[in-house]
């Protein structure tokens, strides 16, 4: 998907679009080191567990690349083999918004994309 910046302050500020979506990285320095705040907004409700699905699985994968450990990023399709069928499920109750699954866009994908 082809992104458009919106906003950006080096090196604290980040936003731009994808698709209809708007992401909006912030990053603050704290006593303990730097804080990163992301928000993303989405045109439609129903994509929200999606989202924090989607979210939730790379920063998994942040973790263990901090951690020193090596992961293949997770995306599209794949991300069904490590559990963002469950999460979408858990998260779609937990903000009481129907789970309408995976993508349709996903669901008759051969690769990865």
């Amino acid at each position: 998907m082809a992104a458009t910046v919106v906003r950006a302050e080096p090196p604290t500020l980040l936003e731009y679009t994808l698709g209809t979506d708007l992401l909006r990285w912030e990053l603050a320095a704290t006593g303990a080191g730097t804080r990163l705040t992301l928000r993303h907004t989405v045109k439609d409700r129903e994509w929200i567990p999606k989202v924090a699905a989607g979210w939730h699985l790379c920063l998994d994968v942040a973790e263990k690349l901090l951690e020193g450990r090596s992961i293949p990023p997770i995306r599209g399709a794949a991300a069904v083999d490590f559990g963002w069928s469950e999460l979408n499920d858990r998260y779609a109750q937990k903000f009481d918004i129907p789970n309408t699954g995976l993508p349709e866009h996903l669901t008759d994908e051969d690769e990865t994309p």
